[in-house]
């Protein structure tokens, strides 16, 4: 144990009296407590710069006082104080937003929980285990500001093997989530100008929030069966556009190479960027993989962001961004001022396992047992539901949405569930402008909840339609 009191030099009270009074005061607001051993006399003299003689005082009136005793060969501790009343500790009045309330769900729609079948642990610590042992020298030192070579390295081959993306080793950047690099990001184009940012409506909320809480004006940007609202897009007063066209988060909708043309052309002519966020890409159950829009991209005007935590589990929080050359010069210049958020000993864990072959082989494997899911819950949905909705977004991702033919309150279902157990969230949680007034739309993630409890779960969602 360490003590670390403020010591006034200045002060007329003598120094042994201060750490005395500091030791007493600890005592009596129970931040030290019963049988706690205080540092010695000699280390906490070393540890404070004062003499043994001024902390042996100050022990010897806190003896004196009992509000400590003293053990021989061992030192002293904290004695029990009896009649002594401690004041109480100021209760914070802070509220603590978004805090797990630990209410549970027996029918969890909602949840980013991973079942022990979708992530090997143990072939995860074989790769931990690797750099422990054979790599240790390399967790001795900080990491790359930038990410660790060895893992950008894989990521080069592996986006371009899988996503069809062109980027080189100097344009990627690491970092642990999305969040923490579009944070990044904004800073670097409002050096060039641009504070306005259009962003898909419902969209990605979190990464609204790194925009908005930098000072960009968010212009949302309506969806239609082709992607965006191209027409609309033009008509705004923006050089930036976030969009996720693989599969778009939460409608799952894949944006078509039309549209996908006439965004590249867009941003060419406008001089801006595209922040394309390849969100849950690998996961698609049916049909060809669609190829990321940044491989189609002539004019290098194409943000690229990838993770890995909704493949991994949640805790693994490693990202990565790929920046046009105009804008890796910027970050160049500046990135000293950027610390390194993700761990460096994940992040080479990692590269071991994409090296390996490992990762692969994981992606496979969750992919048919999320597909599995998908399939079982759409038929559930199929067989209870089927007159009552409309089935959206089928054929990849870990989400299923059902818009109900009758027009109720959203939010008065999704209370109405949470009452029977169920948990879902709705499209509504995730809109930045008000819109037309729809039949509500349910969002129900099949990522986090056991395959025996979703057939009850739509039971319960029917019958709460049906009321």
């Amino acid at each position: 144990m360490e003590l670390t009191p403020h010591i006034d030099y200045n002060d007329k009270m003598p120094i042994f009296m201060q750490l005395y009074r500091y030791i007493k005061n600890e005592i009596m607001n129970n931040r030290l407590t019963v049988n706690d051993q205080l540092p010695s006399v000699r280390n906490l003299s070393t540890h404070l710069g004062i003499s043994r003689t001024t902390v042996e005082n100050a022990y010897q009136q806190l003896l004196a006082e009992g509000y400590i005793f003293s053990e021989p060969q061992k030192g002293y501790y904290v004695n029990q104080l009896e009649g002594i009343v401690t004041p109480k500790v100021k209760k914070s009045t802070i509220i603590l937003c978004n805090q797990d309330v630990s209410h549970t769900y027996e029918y969890d729609f909602k949840s980013e929980y991973v079942e022990e079948k979708n992530f090997d642990f143990n072939n995860w610590k074989k790769h931990l285990n690797y750099i422990i042992n054979y790599e240790q020298d390399k967790l001795y030192t900080f990491g790359s500001v930038q990410g660790e070579g060895g893992l950008i390295k894989a990521i080069v081959k592996y986006v371009h093997r899988t996503r069809g993306v062109h980027a080189s080793e100097s344009n990627i950047v690491i970092g642990a989530g999305v969040q923490p690099l579009l944070n990044i990001l904004s800073l670097i184009l409002k050096k060039d100008n641009i504070c306005k940012i259009a962003m898909e409506d419902p969209g990605f909320n979190r990464a609204k929030d790194v925009f908005s809480d930098n000072n960009f004006e968010i212009l949302p940007l309506e969806l239609n069966e082709k992607g965006i609202n191209m027409n609309q897009l033009e008509q705004m007063n923006s050089r930036l556009c976030y969009v996720s066209p693989s599969h778009q988060f939460p409608t799952g909708t894949v944006m078509l190479i039309d549209t996908r043309s006439k965004l590249l052309k867009w941003a060419y002519k406008n001089k801006g960027y595209i922040i394309e966020d390849d969100y849950n890409s690998e996961l698609r159950y049916e049909g060809k993989p669609i190829p990321a829009m940044q491989g189609l991209d002539q004019h290098d005007r194409v943000i690229y962001l990838g993770s890995f935590s909704t493949v991994l589990v949640p805790a693994i929080r490693i990202s990565f961004m790929i920046l046009p050359d105009e804008l890796m010069n910027c970050y160049q210049k500046d990135k000293n001022k950027y610390a390194q958020t993700a761990s460096k000993l994940e992040q080479l864990a990692l590269a071991n396992m994409m090296e390996s072959g490992d990762f692969e082989k994981h992606i496979r494997k969750i992919r048919i047992n999320y597909s599995k899911k998908s399939e079982y819950t759409i038929k559930c949905i199929e067989k209870k539901l089927k007159d009552k909705v409309e089935i959206i977004g089928m054929n990849s991702g870990l989400n299923i949405l059902i818009k109900l033919k009758r027009n109720r309150n959203e939010r008065e279902v999704i209370e109405q569930l949470k009452k029977q157990g169920v948990h879902v969230a709705g499209i509504s949680e995730y809109r930045m402008a008000s819109s037309k007034k729809d039949n509500p739309i349910l969002i129900l993630s099949f990522r986090g909840i056991a395959m025996n409890k979703i057939n009850d779960g739509i039971i319960k969602i029917c019958k709460i339609i049906e009321s």
